[in-house]
């Protein structure tokens, strides 16, 4: 019987290739690694060749495996194209862009870009997708969102990303902390406090660069879960459950009982901030949104 490759399979591949780990990218994927397992030695038995060497210091893929990527994501790609290309449009329609948003900066930074866009694209609707880094760069590769601000690094292999800006940590702290009133704070003065740090699943690459950073100037203070919403973090700073260090263009939330101090060694936790996009999809309209998102912040 003639082995067949399925869409389901490479998404899977894809996923696996870019955790380099069974359960992380089974938690990315919303499914359990028994599937995830089944799925990907389907399809190296399709191909009849293993595409992973897994043991006891984790996942790596095989040289067949790196081989395997590139064409794993241009498949994906090319299958998305023809479901757009033959998918009926009404007359008059707009063409519709779809730009992701790291929630991880202020997105009112973006505030207004849909109506500047199209006084510069005529009949070209941009709607924005406020979500995490890692969302975006998956939906860039299925194909659902066009162009995506992301936070770096990230694991963005195989996308185009140009670069927007650089957003420098800073300490949120309670005002009655003992540093409130200093202007400038080391992060070996924030030692003893809880330190409300994201999961590393959200942004692997980001993560590891921070603890590079931390390990270097000698920063380990205990890790709390940070919540998601950024209101509910700084209520519980402001009630002294821990201390946080955010991007600078977070100043622009105030709180009661909570104030925004430079870090000393906010350069080297800067979030870079870049304008992501496949290669395959750099249309006339997308290169003129990259453009733009450039422009607004030289």
């Amino acid at each position: 019987m003639r082995p067949e490759l399925k869409l389901r399979q490479l998404t899977y591949f894809i996923a696996v290739a870019e955790e380099l780990s069974f359960r992380r990218a089974a938690e990315r994927l919303f499914i359990t690694q028994p599937p995830l397992s089944r799925q990907i030695k389907m399809l190296e038995d399709a191909l009849g060749t293993p595409l992973f060497e897994r043991d006891r210091q984790g996942v790596r893929l095989t040289e067949a495996g790196h081989g395997f990527l590139a064409d794993a994501r241009s498949l994906l790609r090319e299958s998305e194209q023809v479901m757009v290309r033959f998918k009926p449009k009404p007359a008059g329609a707009k063409l519709v862009l779809t730009l992701g948003i790291t929630t991880v900066i202020d997105v009112g930074l973006f505030a207004g870009v849909d109506v500047e866009f199209e006084k510069i694209c005529p009949g070209v609707r941009v709607i924005v997708k406020p979500q995490i880094s890692a969302h975006s760069i998956r939906d860039l590769n299925q194909g659902t969102i066009d162009v995506a601000v992301i936070g770096l690094p990230s694991r963005a292999d195989g996308l185009v990303v140009e670069h927007l800006c650089d957003d420098p940590l800073v300490a949120c702290i309670a005002s009655n902390h003992p540093s409130a009133k200093k202007r400038r704070v080391s992060i070996l003065d924030l030692q003893h406090d809880n330190l409300f740090w994201f999961d590393r699943k959200l942004n692997p690459a980001y993560y590891d660069y921070c603890q590079q950073v931390f390990k270097r100037v000698g920063f380990n203070p205990r890790r709390i879960p940070e919540p998601v919403d950024h209101h509910v973090l700084l209520g519980l700073i402001a009630v002294g459950q821990g201390i946080a260090l955010v991007p600078r263009s977070l100043n622009s939330m105030t709180r009661k009982g909570v104030v925004f101090k430079e870090v000393i060694e906010g350069d080297q936790l800067c979030i870079r901030i870049g304008a992501a996009y496949p290669p395959t999809r750099s249309s006339p309209a997308v290169l003129s949104l990259v453009g733009m998102l450039k422009n607004r912040f030289a």
